[in-house]
């Protein structure tokens, strides 16, 4: 688990994960339009550094930030966070977000954030996702290739899939300065010759057994973790080293969970029965995390039904 955001506040640990964790996905390796897009070039600075670590002192600001539009969708709260660090980086200035363009009444889509870079001198077009994929293990004397492939990688509601998400982030919302309507739309802001970039975080998450190759362009900087059936849990469990668990809500789901709270963690036995419970009701994966002594996140790991994604999924 990424260790490197030792906050003690969970909104600023987010944040620092959201703009400074490793992407999930090596951009140049998945488009071959490498002379245009790019990773989010703005890097964990020893100034920002000290900027996150004030804000843990004192995070008043981030969470007025947070509450003037309380969310409870994880992609949304993801964008906020991204909206508070450009607009209090000194080094850049938001220039606008969540900003459609319309055609004739039609909209053609929305740019996530526009800013200005006073370091590079320019403006630049950046998208945003943040997704969870767990790899479809292959079947028992199924061959495994050895070539990952992006549509093995689906989301928890099974719905969601990786190369769908790279597609319409690749081929639709990063193209969206090209369209004429845009361009007449930032000429009007003073803003032309956007630079365009991309940052895509989150986790993946391997079965135990036949797992599948890494899909094209995966981030090795990122840690793979792990999903089990519901009917393997017990002996999984016992494969960790840690004593207590916590399901995670997934408005929790970004950075690394610090609980110290008993009465929220679970032992191994409890959380079994909690999920018995859970599974009786409900086709939706559960996120798990693991505890070390101090109740600090030390793997994390997704549990499903066993015939998951075969049986019909509900929103969680």
């Amino acid at each position: 688990m990424i260790r490197i955001y030792p906050f003690q506040t969970q909104e600023v640990r987010d944040l620092a994960w959201a703009c400074f964790s490793p992407p999930l996905l090596h951009m140049d390796q998945v488009t071959s339009d490498t002379s245009t897009i790019s990773a989010c070039a703005l890097q964990l600075t020893p100034a920002r550094q000290l900027w996150l670590e004030r804000l843990d002192r004192d995070a008043s600001a981030l969470l007025e930030h947070l509450q003037r539009r309380p969310t409870h969708r994880l992609g949304v709260y993801f964008e906020q966070l991204w909206q508070f660090f450009l607009q209090q980086d000194p080094d850049v200035e938001l220039i606008a977000h969540n900003l459609p363009i319309h055609d004739n009444g039609r909209t053609l889509g929305e740019f996530d954030c526009i800013y200005r870079c006073h370091q590079r001198e320019r403006d630049v077009h950046l998208e945003l996702a943040v997704k969870f994929f767990l790899g479809l293990p292959y079947n028992s004397g199924e061959t495994n290739s050895g070539t990952g492939q992006l549509q093995e990688w689906l989301g928890p509601d099974a719905r969601d899939r990786l190369d769908l998400k790279l597609n319409h982030l690749l081929e639709r919302q990063i193209l969206l300065g090209e369209r004429p309507q845009a361009r007449k739309r930032l000429r009007a802001m003073a803003v032309e010759n956007l630079s365009t970039e991309i940052a895509f975080k989150g986790y993946l998450f391997q079965h135990e057994h036949n797992a599948p190759p890494l899909p094209p362009g995966y981030n090795t900087d990122r840690k793979m973790e792990r999903w089990v059936a519901f009917t393997q849990i017990r002996p999984y469990l016992s494969t960790l080293d840690a004593q207590v668990f916590l399901v995670v809500p997934k408005m929790m789901w970004l950075g690394a969970v610090h609980c110290d709270n008993p009465d929220r963690t679970l032992t191994a036995e409890e959380l079994s029965s909690q999920m018995a419970l859970h599974f009786e009701a409900d086709h939706y994966p559960l996120l798990v995390a693991a505890l070390d002594s101090s109740g600090v996140e030390s793997a994390r790991f997704f549990v499903t039904l066993p015939d998951w994604p075969n049986q019909p999924n509900e929103s969680p």
